[in-house]
């Protein structure tokens, strides 16, 4: 079921407003930071005032790339804000925090996984069970034109995802479900050998941190795992 998102929800989440290209501004604390802000502050106010001048002396060419600009900043911050709009409506309809999906039955974990893909819009069917070759859940994703599999982890903090656990996706891929988009999503983390391979086996992975910002924060599959519609027998991002 979906869940009524408070407006504090937000306040961890990059603001939907900066450009993707743009870090994330971070808090000053020490001196040093302080000043480095500083000290930026007044080279952007130094640049405002030589574009202000400019732009009276040469009017004529300032008023046309005014318009330019606004423009196009008005069609892009639109597009932000649509985006921003998509995202909302995600976790409304369906969205989970880390200690609920901590706390399930590993079973409903994979249900769970199941619907998140639901809704990205991705067919997915819950296979888990005996003779499934290590794979939890699969989908049908129309944006990419390609089937995905996905092996799902229910583990504890310390008890990681190992090499074997991936490399068993990988071998079941093409040969079994004529798969190309693999997915290993998990409560815990992975071995540094486990992300190793998955590197070269173009295994997506999914930890504690991408699996709030796609189940609680409602981030697109896609987005999570930086691929874009066009991606096609693509390595994992």
């Amino acid at each position: 079921m979906g869940r009524d998102v408070s407006k504090e929800e937000y306040g961890g989440l990059r603001p939907w407003w900066l450009p993707g290209w743009l870090p994330s501004p971070k808090k000053p604390h020490s001196g040093k930071e302080w000043g480095t802000w500083a000290f930026f502050l007044l080279i952007f106010i130094w640049a405002l005032d030589v574009l202000w001048r400019l732009s009276i002396t040469y009017w004529y060419l300032a008023l046309p790339a005014l318009a330019v600009i606004g423009f196009g900043a008005e069609r892009y911050w639109r597009s932000l804000w649509a985006a921003e709009q998509e995202r909302r409506e995600r976790v409304t309809s369906y969205s989970l925090t880390f200690e609920q999906m901590r706390d399930m039955h590993w079973r409903d974990f994979e249900i769970a996984v199941m619907r998140l893909m639901r809704r990205d819009g991705i067919a997915a069917e819950h296979t888990g069970k005996a003779g499934d070759f290590s794979v939890d859940v699969t989908g049908y994703d129309p944006v990419l034109g390609e089937r995905w599999i996905v092996q799902v982890k229910h583990y504890g903090p310390k008890n990681k995802v190992k090499s074997d656990d991936v490399q068993k996706v990988a071998g079941a891929a093409w040969p079994i479900y004529q798969a190309r988009k693999m997915l290993v999503v998990t409560t815990s983390g992975y071995t540094r050998d486990a992300c190793t391979f998955s590197a070269k086996a173009g295994i997506h992975l999914i930890g504690k941190a991408d699996l709030t910002r796609w189940a609680t924060d409602g981030v697109h599959l896609h987005d999570v795992l930086g691929i874009t519609p066009d991606a096609r027998y693509g390595t994992a991002g």
